[in-house]
């Protein structure tokens, strides 16, 4: 086969250089081409990724309204058990307090009221003595034990003889009392 060139050297460079024009061209257009498609990809995952963000803020809007109501409760909770345990923590037994009580009184001396103040550790015992030196027996036994920082049993108390009406305030170690 024989080939004739009919083309001058002009024209096959023209011809060339329009071939490389239109490769040229054909890449643009596909870079163009994807860059569009990746650009609308883009816009479409922004839009998707913008709805989700949104629901999650509206559950997470909701958990944390619904939680708070469950932290509310956790903390009344949490402030009971304080309270409970400080209440343990400063427990006394006022029935061992009482027998020990009993222990120091005399056999003649009966109680008409005990009353025990706790946020001054006092007390007050209001009673009937039989004798003068029954009275001042309960006295001494007060004052002697390791319970009392003070006793006051008033002069007025120790005026009769017999069936003493007395009063006697006591301030409390409440170290001593278990």
């Amino acid at each position: 086969m024989i080939i004739i060139n009919l083309l001058s050297p002009n024209q096959k460079r023209e011809l060339k250089i329009k071939r490389v024009y239109v490769a040229i061209k054909e890449l643009v257009i596909l870079i163009l081409l994807f860059t569009l498609i990746i650009a609308i990809m883009l816009l479409i995952s922004k839009y998707i990724l913008d709805n989700s963000l949104a629901k999650l803020i509206e559950r997470n809007a909701y958990v944390i309204s619904e939680n708070r109501d469950i932290v509310n409760r956790i903390n009344m909770l949490n402030d009971k058990i304080s309270t409970v345990s400080k209440i343990q923590t400063d427990f006394k037994r006022w029935s061992d307090f009482l027998v020990t009580l009993t222990n120091l009184t005399p056999d003649n001396i009966s109680y008409n009221s005990i009353k025990i103040k706790y946020d001054d550790t006092s007390l007050e015992l209001t009673g009937v003595a039989k004798t003068r030196n029954d009275l001042t027996k309960l006295k001494n036994s007060l004052t002697d034990s390791n319970i009392f920082e003070t006793v006051n049993l008033p002069l007025k108390d120790l005026l009769s003889k017999e069936n003493n009406n007395f009063t006697i305030t006591a301030k409390m170690i409440p170290a001593k009392i278990k």
